[in-house]
């Protein structure tokens, strides 16, 4: 960096502010999220992101894009069953509930919480959860489809509201969360046979 340099390019200085939006918003909840404490939060100086989100509205979508974003690279990384098998899909689901509620990435379920709440009343926000769990739905058909094991649309919704669950309940419910062998037989219940 030059002494004129006023801080990262612009593209690292929007993944700060969009991962910034994420942590905020899981920390201090929608009221929490405003443009000075993404500011604070990503270490840029006052009005900084302004310039890639200048309304409320326009941060959210920020954090919603992060969050997809990142959860997508994750539920890639597990869904990939090249052979059937029933505890395989099971540990897949497994490691995806359990590296999603870690500490590094609990942030997003609560976001994600948080986000969902605002969609009820943002119809844009709306649509954008709405093509997500679409898209995790046709993932976990086509996975388990390409893995020898077809499964309906409605078994791959009841997976994702599965999933879904115990990543919440792992995060924002209860005083314990679940044991790994906990996770793992309801994972084998949403696998069936």
């Amino acid at each position: 960096m030059t002494a004129t340099d006023t801080g990262p390019p612009r593209t690292s200085r929007r993944a700060a502010i969009m991962a910034a939006a994420v942590s905020v918003l899981a920390e201090r909840g929608p009221r929490g999220l405003t443009h000075r404490a993404v500011d604070a939060a990503a270490g840029l100086s006052s009005g900084s992101v302004n310039y890639h989100a200048p309304t409320r509205a326009r941060l959210l979508h920020l954090a919603l894009e992060e969050v997809f974003r990142r959860d997508i690279e994750t539920a890639t990384r597990h869904f990939d069953i090249s052979e059937w098998s029933r505890s395989r899909a099971a540990e897949a689901i497994t490691r995806f509930v359990t590296e999603m509620s870690d500490e590094e990435n609990r942030d997003r379920v609560i976001a994600r919480h948080h986000l969902r709440a605002e969609s009820m009343t943002d119809p844009e926000l709306r649509a954008a959860f709405d093509d997500q769990h679409a898209a995790f739905v046709r993932m976990i058909v086509q996975t388990f489809g390409i893995a020898g094991h077809p499964v309906s649309d409605a078994r791959g919704e009841l997976v994702r509201l599965g999933i879904d669950g115990m990543m919440q309940r792992q995060v924002m419910i209860g005083p314990t969360p679940l044991d790994d062998d906990q996770i793992a037989e309801m994972a084998r219940l949403l696998v069936g046979s």
